[in-house]
C-alpha cells in the first residue's frame, strides 16, 4: 500500500513539473454506483467512492480514490484504496468522453472479511457533461488467505459529480 501511495505521489510530481505551461488544478469526484456480480464468485455490491487529485490540462486527471463497497452476501464491507487515471477526449467545453483505470487494494472492514485484503482494479469508460458524470466498467476484487485466492468480478455502473 505504501508503494502505491509513493508511486502516485511521484507520478503527480513528475507530471506537474514536466511542463510548466500545462495548467494543473484540483480535481475531485464523488460517485454512487452498483456492481452486478458476474463469473464464478459473483457478488453484487453498492459502491460509494471519492477521488481527490489533479486535472492536468484538458486531457488527463489522476488522483487517489477511497471507497466503501457494501456486499449483499454476508453482508460484508470492503474499503478500496486506489490510484485513478483518466484520459479525456473533449468534444465541447461541457462534454468529454473518458477512459478510466483504477488500480489498488481492497481491505476487509467487517467481521466476515476482517483481515482479508487483495488487489482491485476497474477499467471503465464514461462521459462527463458539465459537472455530472456516468461510467460503466468491470470491477475485480481479489482476496487471498493461506494461499487460496478468489476474484469477485462485477459489471459496475456509477454516476457522480465532479468539482
Amino acid at each position: 500500500m505504501k508503494k502505491l501511495l509513493f508511486s502516485a505521489l511521484v507520478v503527480l510530481l513528475t507530471i506537474g513539473t514536466a511542463n510548466a505551461q500545462t495548467p494543473v488544478k484540483y480535481h475531485g469526484e464523488v460517485d454512487l454506483g452498483y456492481s452486478l456480480g458476474v463469473g464464478t464468485f459473483a457478488a453484487g455490491r453498492v459502491n460509494l467512492h471519492t477521488i481527490q487529485g489533479v486535472r492536468i490540462g484538458e486531457y488527463f486527471s489522476t488522483g487517489i480514490g477511497l471507497g466503501l463497497d457494501f456486499y449483499h452476501e454476508g453482508p460484508e464491507l470492503m474499503i478500496p484504496v486506489y490510484l485513478n487515471l483518466k484520459g479525456y477526449l473533449p468534444v465541447t467545453s461541457r462534454v468529454s468522453p473518458y477512459f478510466s483505470l483504477d488500480i489498488g487494494a481492497g481491505v476487509g472492514a467487517s467481521a466476515g472479511v476482517s483481515g482479508l485484503s487483495g488487489a482491485t482494479y476497474t477499467p471503465a469508460v464514461g462521459i462527463r457533461v458539465g459537472r455530472f458524470k456516468a461510467q460503466i466498467g468491470y470491477n475485480a476484487q481479489c482476496l487471498s488467505e493461506s494461499g487460496v485466492s478468489i476474484t469477485m468480478g462485477a459489471l459496475q455502473i456509477k454516476a457522480g459529480v465532479t468539482f
